[in-house]
């Protein structure tokens, strides 16, 4: 009976002592449960996910039986700012194939319209009822219709469904007799192919152009002018990695640009192989007999990986590229090094031996069409101790969130939390290019977490720890503001007229302190740039305003001013009788241009003075990297580290996450309708080159490689290649019928009814203006106030005048025609028909 009792006794024990493992256990995974609950909702309240990978499809127009022009897709309307991305030359019927790569997606629907570039004129709005699905691709065929002007571009623009997104696709057409493009299309491909081979590429030496002034010392940029051996890669072995991308970028008349997008492998001496991306840009003229290379230039950009080649002593080797591929900042306690190496962006940690490849919009999921496609680049603004770095992405984005948009991008790697933290996005209706004049003009962080962002004429000011944002200015044209050259002043006059400013404002980024500026109060004033971060601005009386023959020319400015940081004038320039045109700033050198009076309203060009301040401006763009000449390979860039490299002690990785928990979307501020005000883009070699309202300022951006001219809404204005050697106008009184009656109404270059564009020449040389003859317009040239002459036609040694008053034409030497015209400040006034 007692060992029944002890038994029991024992076995209650076991129990109890079971029930309170058990109860601790249950305890233990209580606490764990919640703070693991308390963990997954925190975590649900932060958006954290990988970049998405692209989505979208891409279109290849065939022309010639050649699919060119890749075609990538946006989420947004673009109106017409991707026309100049291409032109597609349609066939002789118009039926335009079209090969719809679609990586995955399902097309459910496919329309398209046809407008005129100015997008004021609706041609043709189509919706398809079927087209051909294959395994990974759909192809199509646009019937446009007989709507079209021949040798007349148009912006055509395709609406893809695929149940989830309505993709648009941009391209400008035309519809031409000749095979102008086919034949420059096909020399692009070969002169590209062929300058990969010693011996083949003898077929080009017909096309350079070789200089013995060129520098050939740089595989990363090359021009017409080059060796033949630096041509054809210093004899490195080098292959092309898959097909090129063939784009046609511009097609007027016999003048062409082609650009041709590839990569290749590099093999040095050694075996060793690099992977380059590399864009070739041609400009040609046609001919009966040949095809003429009027401009040529090559760029290449080393890919950066992490070996043993690239890591070596104190550097890190970028390899063939160039000085504007490459970017650093340091941290300021020198541990971390960012940099950005062609589209990619990097940080290197110096204590830990770490490598992080902070940004890139390349996938190893994708073939490179997309992930690869560079319509964007990265600025970086700060590189912090903690290793985390800020830094911009603008322009078409690739993939992830904003995937077929153009914008501007913040982010903030955080190298703690392994995580990369998107603080705003700001879309854009801009060209890349576009977008990165304006970023490179103004995107400046403060050290208080302010950042300033100037896009499309608005300046941005955006809180970083409230993501609170406003706009600090609007408005702003070309000549009307300034900012210093580290970027933290910025400086803008008021109004749109930038020579009838009745003040200018001037901010300091840093501090926000602003101060207003104006003169007396019959005052104009303007900004006239910067020395160094010193504002120099400019004051001209109202009555002093240089019109002649209707069109404001100058603001002569009695006084000059420069304006310390410390927002107090540190200098005072003013001479009686003597104005000031301009100023040109220079290494630290202010150089003027001066002007007399000669009458109420008159002056003349006097003379050059400089301004030399005794302090060293000028921050090294290239400051943190450095370059040396190899043997084989030219010149190669490396990143400076402080220790040494050891590429077998270095880890590289990516961050792991995205996250877009505090992300703020701002909507961009419009450009004012009532500001009129025609604005020139000047493009060349297939790139943005800039924007002016002064037409002779865009001309010559263009010129030196035989650049176009457009006006806002793309329309062609002014080309310097498609010109006949010989013209000759009949009837010159009608022909400038047109252009001659809005004459005494005209003061800026504007549009009038009918598509008749009138331009305000001034300044440009007569053989500027010999286009506006070709096209069929004469040019009045003002040879006092209110007389002037037609020209009407040239040749290669004369040009042909026509008196409108005698009704007598007559001829001029070209050279004794040039002399005369500059005697009278080249007052040319030129008129086209646009659509």
């Amino acid at each position: 009976m007692s060992h029944i009792k002890k038994d029991r006794a024992q076995t209650m024990k076991r129990t109890l002592k079971k029930i309170g493992i058990l109860t601790v256990v249950f305890l233990i995974a209580a606490v764990i449960y919640f703070i693991a609950a308390q963990n997954t909702m925190e975590k649900e309240n932060t958006v954290y996910t990988a970049m998405n990978e692209p989505t979208l499809p891409v279109i290849y127009p065939e022309v010639n039986g050649k699919e060119i022009n890749a075609m990538h897709g946006y989420l947004q309307d673009m109106e017409n700012q991707a026309a100049r991305e291409s032109i597609t030359v349609l066939p002789e019927d118009r039926a335009l194939k079209l090969r719809i790569s679609t990586y995955g997606n399902t097309i459910s629907g496919i329309s398209y319209e046809v407008r005129s570039l100015s997008m004021d004129r609706l041609v043709e709005q189509t919706k398809l009822e079927s087209w051909d699905n294959g395994e990974d691709s759909v192809s199509v065929t646009l019937p446009i219709q007989n709507l079209l002007a021949k040798n007349q571009p148009y912006l055509l623009t395709l609406f893809v469904s695929t149940g989830e997104k309505n993709i648009r696709y941009y391209t400008r057409i035309v519809w031409t007799d000749n095979r102008y493009a086919a034949d420059m299309l096909q020399l692009a491909e070969d002169f590209s192919r062929k300058s990969l081979d010693y011996n083949q590429a003898r077929d080009l030496t017909s096309y350079l152009e070789t200089n013995d002034k060129e520098d050939n010392s740089s595989l990363g940029h090359v021009t017409i002018r080059a060796s033949f051996n630096h041509l054809t890669w210093d004899g490195l072995d080098v292959e092309m990695l898959g097909e090129p991308q063939v784009t046609m970028k511009e097609l007027d008349g016999i003048m062409g640009q082609v650009r041709v997008n590839y990569q290749v492998t590099v093999t040095d001496e050694d075996g060793h192989s690099d992977i380059l991306d590399v864009e070739d840009n041609y400009c040609m003229r046609w001919n009966e007999q040949r095809i003429y290379m009027m401009d040529y230039e090559r760029t290449a950009n080393q890919r950066f990986s992490v070996s043993s080649r690239s890591l070596s002593g104190k550097r890190i080797l970028l390899g063939i590229t160039n000085d504007d591929s490459v970017h650093t900042k340091k941290s300021p306690n020198a541990r971390y090094i960012a940099f950005k190496s062609g589209q990619e962006l990097w940080c290197y940690d110096q204590n830990e031996r770490q490598i992080v490849k902070v940004f890139s919009f390349e996938s190893e999921r994708d073939d490179g069409v997309r992930s690869r496609y560079d319509s964007h680049d990265i600025r970086i603004l700060s590189a912090a101790d903690t290793g985390n770095v800020t830094f911009l992405v603008y322009g078409y984005m690739n993939r992830g969130a904003h995937e077929g948009h153009v914008g501007v991008a913040l982010y903030t790697f955080d190298a703690a939390g392994d995580t990369i933290h998107e603080k705003f996005f700001i879309p854009a209706v801009r060209s890349y290019e576009q977008v990165k004049a304006d970023v490179e003009k103004l995107s400046y962080l403060s050290d208080s977490g302010m950042m300033y962002l100037l896009l499309d004429g608005t300046v941005y000011g955006i809180d970083l720890r409230s993501n609170e944002s406003m706009v600090v200015a609007q408005g702003l044209i070309e000549g009307s503001y300034g900012v210093s050259e580290d970027g933290s002043r910025l400086a803008w006059q008021e109004g749109s007229d930038i020579y009838r400013s009745p003040r200018l404002h001037l901010m300091d980024l840093n501090t926000s302190q602003k101060q207003e500026i104006a003169g007396a109060v019959d005052d104009y004033v303007r900004v006239l740039g910067f020395v160094g971060n010193d504002l120099i601005y400019g004051l001209g009386k109202t009555e002093d305003l240089w019109t002649v023959n209707g069109r404001i020319r100058d603001l002569p400015m009695y006084a000059m001013y420069i304006v310390g940081s410390d927002m107090q004038v540190v200098s005072q320039y003013e001479k009686d009788g003597i104005y000031i045109s301009g100023v040109n700033v220079e290494d630290g050198r202010i150089h003027m241009r001066q002007l007399a009076k000669v009458s109420d309203r008159d002056y003349v060009f006097q003379n050059n003075d400089t301004i030399v301040c005794n302090e060293k401006f000028g921050a090294d763009p290239l400051n943190g990297i450095g370059w040396f000449a190899s043997q084989d390979k030219g010149k190669l860039y490396f990143v400076q580290a402080d220790q040494e490299l050891q590429e077998t002690k270095v880890q590289a990785r990516a961050p792991k996450t995205f996250s877009y928990e505090n992300t703020g979307a701002l909507e961009p501020v419009k450009m004012s309708q009532a500001d009129t005000q025609m604005t020139f883009n000047a493009y060349a070699l297939g790139h943005y080159i800039g924007s002016s309202r002064n037409f002779k300022e865009a001309v010559d951006m263009a010129y030196e490689h035989m650049g176009v001219v457009t006006d806002q809404d793309q329309n062609l204005v002014w080309d310097r290649v498609n010109r006949q050697p010989i013209v000759n106008i009949k009837d010159p009184m009608a022909k400038a019928g047109k252009l001659l009656r809005y004459l005494n109404d005209f003061t800026v270059s504007q549009e009038f009814e009918g598509g008749l564009l009138m331009v305000d020449a001034r300044e440009c040389s007569l053989s500027q203006i010999l286009y506006f003859i070709d096209k069929g317009t004469p040019v009045i040239a003002y040879t006092g106030t209110d007389t002037y002459i037609l020209l009407s036609g040239y040749d290669q040694y004369n040009v042909t005048l026509y008196d409108p008053e005698t009704q007598e034409s007559w001829k001029m030497g070209m050279n004794d025609a040039t002399a005369y015209f500059e005697s009278l400040q080249n007052d040319f006034i030129c008129g086209k028909i646009v659509q």
